[in-house]
């Protein structure tokens, strides 16, 4: 394990004892650079929130904390990682993908332009990048948060 991926590990740990979540256990995963640290534990409910938000605002904390400790500046990517807790972001991802094919498969039956329900941004980013692959289809993001959407049309 890297000086990292401990630093990570143990301000991960210690942000967990003082939020009083109890008996955890914590794997890493490295996936094409990006290490993912999965958190199993009986609070996982707590710690994912709703649509995500609790493991979105932990791991800005934890890569906050981290950052400080190594003395990097927030632009800086060596510390490239992710937070997951019992697979919910690698499932979510799953789901988004299979949204998003879903949708562009209705779009061009129709021929009709899909506005998805609001999202956050990451999942916006997800869908955005798969369907960038797709040479008939363009996406973009409208409204403002908390109601931001993707539409999906074909090209003209």
């Amino acid at each position: 394990m890297t000086e990292h991926q401990e630093l990570i590990q143990t301000s991960l740990k210690r942000m967990l004892e003082l939020m009083g979540v109890g008996d955890t256990s914590l794997s890493i995963e490295d996936r094409n650079g990006h290490l993912f640290f999965n958190i199993k534990t009986a609070d996982s409910k707590l710690l994912i929130g709703q649509y995500g938000q609790n493991l979105q605002a932990l791991q800005h904390i934890v890569r906050l904390l981290v950052r400080k400790q190594v003395g990097l500046d927030a632009a800086d990517e060596k510390l490239n990682f992710s937070l997951d807790v019992e697979n919910y972001r690698r499932e979510r991802e799953e789901f988004l993908e299979a949204l998003a094919r879903k949708a562009a498969s209705r779009v061009r039956e129709t021929k009709q332009m899909l506005i998805l329900k609001p999202m956050g941004s990451s999942d916006r980013k997800i869908i955005h990048a798969l369907l960038s692959a797709s040479s008939d289809l363009s996406t973009e993001s409208i409204g403002d948060e908390p109601e931001r959407r993707i539409v999906i049309k074909l090209r003209a």
